[in-house]
């Protein structure tokens, strides 16, 4: 890969051009949609992976970023998570997190490296807001995935511990109309399992995996304070071997104003750990 050619689309020559293919992968019953981008060519074979989830409710994709990893030459696997936007089943948080495991386990699978070149040691997961819980509590149940990068990550916790659910209410109950769930049950799933999905939790999950946290200074839904400083402080304190990087930008939770940075970088990180 080619962290340089994460803005520009480079010079493909007479080599195969980059394309996008349909994805329908089976979770517990469920099709879950979602496309697979394929770098061009030019890059060597195998190619690191970058696997995509969003958050609540998946308005914010993130395509962008998408088009990103793979002009820098990596193949990436974006979902919809089951109940959103298509895909079938049932909308959970927990179910995300399940959904999650299985892309990746997918990624590594034979027919995904064959059919589209995949390095299977080289392969990332990346969340955004809840796509942040998502990925960092999948980490236990994938030990082969080379690291996890994670920007404006959501974490349940906070907001239970502070008995100030108010804005989690507003976000489960006005977001579900977009979503195929019970809002009750999508709120009871976050009662039910917030302690289990603490990030500090994770910290002994995460001490020597390759590890980008990427936070908005000015984040008014995941605030750096309580969802990211946290879990960086009690990495920090372990001491680690594997790429650890927390990153702050003077952006909001959408890092609308800083998204050409955020793809550099986000880019570099996964170009260096796929070297090591």
């Amino acid at each position: 890969m080619n962290w340089k050619n994460t803005l520009q689309e480079p010079d493909y020559e007479d080599k195969t051009l980059p394309y996008y293919d349909e994805l329908i992968l089976e979770v517990k019953g469920s099709r879950v949609f979602g496309e697979v981008y394929v770098p061009g060519g030019i890059y060597a074979k195998p190619r690191p992976c970058v696997c995509m989830f969003h958050g609540i409710p998946g308005t914010a994709v993130n395509d962008d970023l998408a088009q990103d990893f793979r002009r820098a030459g990596c193949v990436v696997i974006r979902i919809f998570h089951r109940g959103a936007w298509g895909s079938e089943g049932e909308y959970s948080f927990s179910h995300c997190i399940e959904d999650a495991v299985e892309t990746a386990r997918y990624a590594v699978s034979e027919e995904a490296v064959r059919k589209y070149h995949i390095d299977p040691e080289n392969v990332f997961i990346f969340g955004h807001s809840n796509g942040g819980n998502t990925v960092i509590n999948a980490m236990k149940d994938l030990p082969f995935i080379k690291g996890a990068a994670v920007i404006a990550p959501y974490d349940h916790a906070p907001a239970w511990k502070r008995q100030d659910t108010a804005f989690l209410n507003e976000l489960i109950y006005g977001e579900a109309k977009f979503l195929h769930t019970d809002p009750d049950a999508l709120w009871k799933d976050s009662g039910e399992h917030w302690r289990k999905w603490e990030f500090t939790n994770a910290a002994e999950t995460l001490k020597d995996r390759n590890f980008l946290i990427i936070g908005g200074t000015v984040d008014a839904v995941a605030q750096p304070e309580l969802m990211v400083e946290p879990l960086w402080e009690k990495l920090e304190a372990q001491g680690t071997s594997a790429n650890h990087r927390k990153i702050l930008y003077h952006a909001g939770h959408g890092f609308d104003n800083c998204r050409m940075q955020l793809a550099e970088d986000v880019t570099r990180w996964i170009e260096e750990v796929s070297e090591t």
